[in-house]
């Protein structure tokens, strides 16, 4: 099993719930208006650095896991290209994952 975990600009949301949608995911936790900084640059709700970001956990069999993530990558690459940006302000993370209660 394995834990996506998946860190996004709000302005993706829906965006991000398509994709766990055609993706057939139906379980995970969101957490909203989360601040952080990264490669894409901050996101802190502020004058300063404005914009939030979404963050989405969910726990999937490994090969579930990986057609998820292929999907996401399919997306960022498609954003890419259309939007014509070096970096798009998505992030998914892989952890190992084990159900024990």
């Amino acid at each position: 099993m394995k834990m996506l975990l998946i860190v996004f600009r709000e302005n993706l949301e829906e965006e991000i719930h398509a994709l766990l949608q055609i993706h057939h995911v139906q379980a995970f936790t969101e957490l909203h208006k989360v601040g952080g900084t990264g490669e894409t640059g901050a996101a802190f709700h502020s004058f300063s650095w404005p914009g939030l970001n979404g963050m989405i956990f969910t726990a999937l069999p490994d090969d579930e896991a990986d057609r998820v993530v292929e999907g996401f990558k399919t997306f960022r690459d498609q954003q890419h290209h259309e939007l014509h940006v070096a970096r798009i302000p998505l992030r998914v993370f892989v952890l190992p994952c084990a159900l024990v209660v």
